[in-house]
């Protein structure tokens, strides 16, 4: 009875009439979803503390299965800047939308769970203080595709293994040599564009920082990233659709 635990939030969203369903990531409880009573009331004391993007603890009923209800929540860290800007708002619902689809059917996975918590409250920390909100998303496709074991192969051809490649194969799962190309018929990328592809997917946390100050993925970049996750993980983003409506990356 009465447990407790801080929690980051993922995404809020309608339930009833005045209601509201919270899906957070915590390390003791993992992915949660969370019914939220009157929490679209305008006196709703739950309010500023469900905010996507937020830190906060929650108080509530344990049950290892179906949704939780939440009694209390309180605020423990608000990340303003991000919640007041169009770009970082937008990018950070992709992102988000990412962790879910990662961690919602691994709630017991406990490494994996630390592993998206980490990163997760990491990224979120530095797109509150940074306009990089593209190299963010770069490292964040990168992070999944590691923890989902669909990480490309961009050391060597994916087919042959030599290390001269000249293009990007989605069905061969990485790099294509100039020979194995001419086989496949796999697009040709310019060399700048295969090497910044190595560079993301070569990404831990403790190079993020560095990597921010490396030249800004480019828009075709972060298409192809977001392609290579659909195609390997056959898995849209509904989010994805306001990345193109609003222009965010250039």
């Amino acid at each position: 009875m009465n447990d407790s635990c801080e929690v980051i939030i993922l995404s809020t969203k309608e339930y009833k009439e005045n209601d509201a369903l919270v899906s957070a990531l915590s390390l003791k409880y993992g992915y949660q979803t969370f019914i939220a009573k009157g929490l679209n009331k305008a006196d709703s004391r739950n309010r500023s503390a469900c905010l996507p993007y937020s830190i906060s603890q929650f108080m509530f009923d344990y049950k290892e299965t179906g949704l939780q209800l939440l009694h209390s929540a309180s605020l423990v860290k608000s990340y303003h800047s991000i919640q007041d800007d169009l770009a970082k708002m937008t990018v950070m619902s992709v992102i988000s939308e990412m962790i879910e689809f990662l961690v919602k059917d691994n709630t017991y996975d406990d490494e994996l769970i630390q592993e998206a918590y980490l990163n997760y409250g990491s990224i979120l920390d530095r797109m509150a203080n940074t306009d990089k909100y593209a190299h963010l998303l770069g490292y964040t496709f990168s992070f999944i595709y590691r923890m989902l074991g669909i990480d490309p192969i961009v050391d060597e051809c994916a087919i042959c293994g030599d290390t001269k490649v000249s293009s990007i194969s989605l069905s061969e799962g990485g790099f294509i040599c100039y020979k194995c190309q001419k086989t496949i018929l796999s697009p040709i990328y310019p060399l700048e564009f295969l090497m910044d592809f190595r560079i993301i997917n070569k990404l831990t946390l403790d190079k993020l920082d560095k990597y921010l100050n490396y030249n800004m993925p480019s828009r075709t970049m972060i298409d192809f990233l977001y392609e290579y996750f659909v195609f390997h993980s056959s898995q849209t983003l509904k989010s994805w659709v306001f990345i193109d409506k609003w222009a965010i990356i250039k």
